[in-house]
């Protein structure tokens, strides 16, 4: 636009009085502008890696001090759509601080939601985060005065919306001294018509008080924890609510999901497991959905705690499932529980007729009082077929070795199949 000059008026009173007012405009223009994204300072704990608006980051290799948020309620939505890709590439510098009180659900080292809860927000938002790229280094600690995360990622959306998170082998999340007090790493989806796939790859090394890997998935595609690093949990915080080493929860929709006879609920650990102050699990999956849900353990699970289970499936089938083994135990790697009651492998399968297949060829060690090695359980009576075969390994127990517990209706399409040093 242009300015009317004055008789008298100066060139550089013209030039002065052009720019101020250009400045002015300028100013009140992006004040009013609705959903304009406003510039972060490497002092705000939201966004300390850059805008988001073009839907990826990049954080530098340096200290972040407060965290590092991408949380929807800190006014992160605007001018985002569509996927988000946050990369902590890491390095020597890299040292990420938990954030202090107050404490809400959302506290991590590392957050990423896609919509506040009870939003109602659908907008298609698939996450990826990479903490550590390869063996790069990356250092989360614990507040001294806090309870919180290390690292979270809440999913909303209701389409394909898919979620990965995946942490290299250089990352280390809380310490043996001080811990993250909740989890190590929390990934939660939260609507049951999501049809993405939702996976945490980690080879990092977590120290938590209550669980390693914590994965809520109550959406409607496939599943999947793979852990080749080092969990460590030490359960002396929170409530005693079997507090474990990776954590699948299958919950969507209350009791029950949405998932299809075709949908697999995975977790694969090469790792190493160490669990105590139980009940604590070295790993535990909640299995309420029609799929397959198969654990695969070559790693080391040891638990010191009462009523500590080096692997745990609690599978509540819905009535009329007939996948042909809607719950598979693989374990090839050496478990070893310490507490009364602690059982090497528990299978329950309460309210379904999926089948239920465990085959150890590894070690179980579990010398305490009332502890199997492997026990399996159909309490619901529904004549869904159950295979334990111990193909080799030895099994040292303070109860029975194998444990077989069938009602009259699946009893004769169940079997025990035996070629380990019992």
């Amino acid at each position: 636009m242009s300015i009317p000059e004055r008789p008298g008026r100066t060139g550089f009173f013209r030039r002065f009085g052009r720019a101020a007012l250009s400045a002015v405009l300028l100013a009140a223009a992006l004040l009013l502008a609705p959903g304009t994204a406003r510039a972060q300072t490497p002092s705000d704990p939201r966004n300390q890696c850059g805008a988001l608006a073009s839907g990826a980051a990049a954080c530098s290799n340096q200290a972040y001090a407060s965290g590092i948020r991408y949380d929807v309620a800190d006014g992160w939505s605007n001018g985002v759509a569509g996927p988000v890709t946050l990369t902590v590439t890491g390095g020597s510098a890299t040292a990420i601080s938990a954030p202090a009180p107050p404490n809400t659900w959302t506290n991590a080292a590392i957050v990423i939601r896609t919509a506040a809860q009870g939003s109602g927000d659908s907008t298609s938002r698939a996450v990826t985060l990479t903490v550590g790229d390869g063996s790069n280094d990356v250092t989360i600690t614990e507040h001294a005065t806090q309870m919180n995360h290390g690292v979270q990622v809440h999913q909303f959306g209701k389409a394909a919306d898919s979620t990965t998170v995946t942490l290299g082998s250089g990352v280390n999340i809380g310490t043996a001294s001080n811990p993250m007090k909740r989890y190590g790493v929390f990934v939660l989806t939260i609507e049951s018509d999501n049809t993405g796939d939702h996976s945490i790859s980690s080879a990092a090394t977590i120290h938590s008080t209550e669980f390693g890997i914590l994965m809520d998935a109550r959406g409607s595609g496939d599943t999947s924890v793979t852990n080749s690093g080092s969990i460590t949990t030490a359960q002396t915080g929170g409530t005693n609510w079997h507090k474990s080493g990776i954590q699948v929860l299958d919950w969507s929709g209350g009791r029950g999901d949405d998932r299809t006879a075709d949908t697999t609920t995975t977790v694969t650990n090469s790792g190493s497991i160490a669990t105590s102050a139980g009940p604590a699990r070295g790993i535990h999956v909640d299995a309420d959905g029609l799929g397959l849900y198969r654990i695969v353990n070559s790693g080391t699970i040891r638990t010191s705690g009462t009523n500590g289970e080096g692997i745990y499936v609690d599978a509540r089938h819905h009535a009329g499932a007939a996948d042909s083994r809607a719950v598979s135990v693989e374990h090839s790697g050496d478990i070893t529980t310490a507490g009364i009651g602690g059982h090497g492998i528990f299978v329950a399968s309460r309210d379904g007729n999926g089948n239920v297949s465990v085959e150890s060829s590894g070690d179980i060690t579990t010398p305490a009082t009332n502890a199997n090695g492997i026990y399996v359980a159909d309490e619901s009576a529904s004549g869904g077929a159950i295979r334990i075969a111990a193909t080799d390994g030895e099994i040292t127990a303070g109860y029975y070795g194998i444990h077989l517990s069938v009602g009259a209706t699946s009893e004769s399409a169940s079997e025990i199949v035996n070629a380990a040093d019992i």
